[in-house]
């Protein structure tokens, strides 16, 4: 089987979604925001009820929640989205430099966000590009939540950064999170 190379159109943007993502996981936020549009979107929404993923999807590797119940009336109940945050990347970005000065120096979780870029699906016309991109989260190591990024760029002139091949750079125009907390972590947890 033959591997079909990328184009440097979606090499470029899958480029930045690992930058995205190595910057919340250092809790970056002013290099986060380099990665925007000034006045680009960000949505949080969460699948409720938690469910651990299936076997054999993306997001099943690595341990899950000790306390996990494996109750068939968990599946059962009934499906809905929350609005967890809708908010500017400016917002966003104050929002994670505030939260690491209230962490600085207090115990808790190692949060680890990984992407799937294997499974991520990039399209692109001209200047615009949309990425369905699944992802994971775990806390120490175990998995918290999981789903996907609905990105939306857009390619503008600008000097210096990543993607830069033809005098234009990728940025991330919009940003919806969807996801679901896997079993045991269905009380707070929320970041």
């Amino acid at each position: 089987m033959t591997a079909i190379k990328e184009t440097p159109d979606v090499a470029a943007i899958k480029a930045l979604i690992k930058s995205f993502f190595d910057r919340i996981n250092a809790s970056d936020g002013k290099g986060l925001a380099t990665l925007f549009l000034p006045g680009a979107n960000l949505s949080i929404l969460r699948q409720d009820p938690a469910r651990d993923p299936a076997s054999d999807s993306p997001w099943s590797e690595g341990p899950l929640h000790p306390t996990t119940p494996q109750n068939a009336e968990e599946d059962d109940k009934e499906e809905k989205i929350v609005v967890i945050l809708r908010t500017s990347i400016e917002k966003f970005v104050k929002m994670i430099e505030d939260g690491e000065k209230k962490r600085k120096g207090k115990p808790g979780p190692k949060v680890h966000e990984t992407p799937d870029l294997e499974a991520t699906d990039v399209k692109v016309e001209h200047l615009f590009g949309a990425a369905w991109n699944p992802f994971r989260v775990t806390f120490d190591g175990v998995l918290h939540h999981y789903g996907t990024f609905a990105f939306t760029f857009g390619k503008v002139d600008g000097g210096e950064g990543e993607g830069n091949w033809d005098g234009k750079v990728w940025r991330i125009e919009g940003l919806t999170q969807n996801y679901r907390r896997s079993r045991g972590w269905e009380e707070g947890g929320e970041l």
